[in-house]
């Protein structure tokens, strides 16, 4: 067994070497980093692995593999292969890159919440300085407003830790301590602690209104940092409404009450129909998609309130909806780096990105417009798509919570795919817009892409690999935690 502390020293070595080296060192050594990333995961039990330390002062120097980290840790191994492997970026972007993923291994493993806060709050900076350094021309708002609206959440998780460490008396940070220690405390500092978190996790998420950050972010970074901040930070919101948020919940005296479940179900279907008619009156595809990721992840609020809401008063729709959840997470992961790279490579070959400026594409790029028909699917979720197989479980898992009001959620997928339909139609399909001119795509580019695409299909086609390293049935949901 591989210790996570080797991980991490190995991690710390080839960051250090990236930064001394740089030039091409610094992109080579992100596919070792990745590399490292899998064998460790290799090497342990993925569904449950604990390393302990003991402690340092007040801190609890505990880290955990568990089902829910084990799938984001997959997840960061393949978008730190895809992103050197699709872009040729400067050495200074590879290594904050390299900090991100060495912060959010931190975050996904880490159980103690100061650990946890530290590298949640180090996160920030490689995708600060990412935006604000190589960003769009609004690139200094975009950044500080990505600062702002992420710490701001911090500072309300913080809050939340200190008060359940107060609170309870405890002797230190320890995540199994002082979760379960939660329902002793007062009623208003639990109801405190819960919507601090919950603030917290909702704007990583993000879910509306707490998304403006988003779009802007998405808009401004350059595209390599795009596909990082859309693939992997919003992960951070969900890894914490399925990992901490709920087990604070389930343990606290809410536990059993329907309102915190019914505000994430009405928060979750009201961001996946708001953000599906904003982007319709999108023009520039790239904003429009940031909007089909807040979509997208709508689903995990809506499958962690459902979940939370039944109570385990249905074991089968509480099955489909946590494991729907998490299948979302690698499959949204996959697909919109997919579709971000689609659309740079669009843009380098038109010179624009406008959907009124394009036309008929597929008769000049028949290579690129089969890629980004088939990006498109994927998102709307067609069966035989990965997309389909986190979403059609949700839904499932949902009826029994929702009853008829399932609807509303059928209307957002309805709304989703109507936009994404409009889109080809207008870019792909269609007369040539001959004001183009003679458009060329990248071979290497469009054969990089076969990569996410072809991960798209296997776990569309054979969902149950995903499952199938993991020991399902010792799983007491919560993603394997235990104190």
């Amino acid at each position: 067994m591989l210790q996570i502390s080797d991980l991490f020293l190995a991690l710390v070595i080839i960051i250090v070497a990236s930064a001394v080296l740089r030039g091409r060192w610094a992109r080579y050594l992100t596919f070792l980093f990745s590399f490292a990333i899998l064998l460790f995961l290799s090497l342990n039990n993925l569904t449950l692995t604990n390393f302990s330390y003991g402690t340092l002062s007040i801190l609890s120097l505990t880290f955990q593999l568990n089902f829910v980290s084990s799938i984001l840790l997959v997840l960061i191994s393949i978008v730190g292969i895809y992103i050197p492997l699709r872009f040729k970026s400067t050495p200074g972007f590879f290594v904050l890159l390299q900090f991100l993923l060495f912060s959010l291994i931190g975050i996904f493993t880490s159980r103690d919440f100061i650990v946890f806060y530290i590298f949640w709050e180090m996160v920030l900076i490689p995708s600060f300085f990412v935006i604000g350094i190589w960003g769009g021309k609004n690139k200094n708002y975009a950044a500080m407003k990505f600062f702002i609206y992420t710490h701001v959440g911090s500072v309300f998780m913080l809050l939340a830790i200190f008060t359940m460490y107060f609170a309870e008396g405890a002797s230190n940070f320890s995540m199994s301590t002082l979760i379960s220690g939660v329902g002793s405390i007062s009623l208003p500092y639990q109801a405190f602690v819960i919507s601090g978190f919950l603030f917290a996790f909702l704007i990583k998420l993000p879910t509306i209104p707490l998304h403006s950050w988003m779009p802007d972010a998405y808009v401004e970074a350059p595209t390599e940092g795009t596909v990082f901040i859309s693939s992997l930070l919003s992960k951070m919101g969900a890894f914490g409404l399925l990992v901490i948020f709920s087990p604070i919940f389930m343990s606290s005296s809410l536990a059993g009450s329907t309102i915190v479940p019914i505000i994430l179900i009405a928060l979750g279907i009201f961001t996946l129909i708001y953000s599906a008619l904003v982007a319709l009156y999108q023009k520039d595809i790239k904003r429009m998609m940031s909007y089909t990721s807040i979509g997208h992840m709508s689903f995990i609020s809506i499958a962690v309130g459902g979940f939370l809401y039944l109570n385990g008063s249905n074991p089968l729709a509480s099955q489909l909806l946590y494991y729907g959840a998490v299948f979302q997470l690698i499959s949204h992961g996959i697909i919109i780096a997919l579709i971000f790279s689609l659309v740079d490579t669009l843009e380098k070959s038109t010179g624009t990105r406008q959907v009124t400026s394009l036309g008929g594409i597929a008769r000049k790029l028949p290579g690129l417009s089969f890629l980004i028909l088939a990006a498109f699917l994927a998102s709307v979720a067609i069966p035989g798509f990965s997309g389909f197989v986190g979403e059609i479980s949700i839904l499932l898992g949902s009826y029994a919570v929702l009853k008829y009001y399932l609807i509303l959620v059928l209307a957002g997928v309805v709304l989703t795919a109507s936009y994404h339909v409009f889109t080809l139609q207008r870019t792909i399909f269609g007369p040539y817009n001959e004001f183009l001119g003679n458009i060329r795509a990248r071979r290497e580019e469009l054969l990089v892409a076969i990569l996410p695409l072809s991960l798209i299909f296997l776990l569309g086609i054979y969902p149950a690999l995903v499952f199938h390293i993991f020991d399902i049935h010792s799983i007491q949901f919560l993603g394997g935690i235990h104190p």
